[in-house]
């Protein structure tokens, strides 16, 4: 679900009488152009699904050449696979990494937890059913069930913990951990299956905030008190107001 650089070590390449020559970065226009493919990807899956998206319908959508695949994916299924990897990398970095960074105040975390995966950057009608789409693909996709699976994990996890957190700092020891967490997992599961299945103009993302949160305040009370803003700004829904 991030992208790294390789770093030689050693004597500094202007100096080094036999070094090679630094790659060159990945052009603008080809990286544009290969997001292009991958954006494109995602809204066939949504419309087609992983079984009849086809390259002719990806590049029709991306408004591209067809022999421009070939350039960037060796084929349609790597193409399917770097679209799926689109979407993990982007929950983990805009919902999993800010979340964890505020572990030490589990009721502000799971807070935003609530508000940015249900946020429409991340929950989109469009790619909550190509999630859904690669999950009924994953049994005979290993790719798929290792991105997805390993997406979920991650998740639940950091659930996990936070409920763990708060549970110790309140002192609510009767509570269980694994319990409360999978029951959080599931009102959110709920409520992206119903994104999936509605257009972005018949969605009430705050109604769905508020009952996520209800769920919490009903095993934490006094604790929740009503939709938080994301760590250093304002609430996604007002963001697009």
């Amino acid at each position: 679900m991030p992208r790294a650089s390789t770093v030689v070590s050693g004597t500094p390449a202007a100096t080094a009488p036999h070094a090679a020559p630094e790659e060159d970065s990945p052009r603008p226009g080809r990286v544009r152009a290969r997001q292009r493919l991958i954006e494109a990807c995602i809204s066939a899956l949504h419309i087609y699904g992983p079984s009849r998206t086809t390259v002719s319908r990806v590049v029709a959508l991306a408004d591209l050449s067809p022999g421009i695949v070939r350039f960037y994916f060796h084929s349609k299924a790597a193409m399917l696979v770097a679209a799926l990897q689109y979407l993990a990398t982007e929950f983990e970095e805009r919902v999993l990494k800010p979340v964890a960074a505020l572990k030490h105040s589990p009721v502000v975390a799971l807070g935003l937890l609530v508000e940015l995966y249900l946020d429409a950057e991340i929950a989109s009608p469009r790619k909550v059913s190509v999630w859904y789409s690669f999950w009924g693909e994953a049994s005979s996709r290993q790719e798929y069930l290792d991105i997805c699976g390993g997406k979920d994990e991650d998740f639940a996890a950091l659930v996990r913990e936070l409920t763990a957190t708060l549970i110790e700092q309140t002192g609510a020891t009767h509570l269980d951990a694994d319990g409360v967490a999978l029951g959080l997992i599931g009102v959110l599961e709920v409520l992206w299956q119903g994104i999936a299945f509605q257009s972005e103009a018949n969605l009430d993302r705050r109604a769905g905030v508020a009952r996520a949160l209800a769920y919490l305040r009903s095993v934490f009370p006094g604790q929740f008190p009503g939709p938080v803003r994301e760590h250093g700004g304002r609430a996604g829904a007002e963001r697009r107001s």
